[in-house]
């Protein structure tokens, strides 16, 4: 596996000295560690088109937005479980709160009205996405068969 390595970095260079990208100022010792990646020398960003806050984020310095969590969502607050006694469809156990507001938000998009129980199973907390109260199991079955044949998702219900 050396030796290949070794063979595709010596091509490199005669590639090179052969189409004449190489300067005559570099020696053989140096195109090798830019071939390898070791070199330290870093070219200083191009700021003609920057605005004041993008400068001083290319400069290390900290801009007014760099203590945001770029693409992170935000988390509204989780609806609860509506009143009543019955059956409960449930969409999806999540780990994660975030993932289940954007689930909360798709099916809200798709026209339902989701909640989210929490549970903590063997200390880890889930977010449950669910969707219900149902009077009656006929009406829990039916919802979530509509959800399983538009969605292929793994949908189950619980009595509550």
């Amino acid at each position: 596996m050396k030796s290949f390595g070794i063979s595709v970095i010596l091509v490199g260079i005669l590639a090179l000295i052969l189409i004449g990208g190489c300067s005559k100022d570099k020696d053989v010792a140096d195109l090798e560690k830019e071939m390898m990646g070791e070199t330290t020398a870093v070219a200083a960003p191009d700021t003609t088109n920057l605005s004041p806050t993008m400068m001083a984020d290319t400069m290390g310095k900290p801009s007014p937005d760099a203590t945001a969590i770029p693409n992170e969502p935000e988390v509204d607050a989780m609806p609860t479980r509506p009143a009543g006694s019955g059956y409960e469809v449930q969409l999806a156990g999540c780990e994660d709160q975030a993932y289940a507001q954007y689930l909360i938000d798709l099916y809200r998009q798709r026209g339902y009205e989701p909640y989210v129980t929490t549970a903590t199973v063997e200390g880890q907390m889930y977010y449950r996405v669910r969707l219900g109260v149902f009077q009656t199991l006929s009406e829990a079955r039916k919802v979530r068969a509509e959800v399983i044949d538009r969605y292929s998702i793994d949908a189950w219900i619980d009595e509550g």
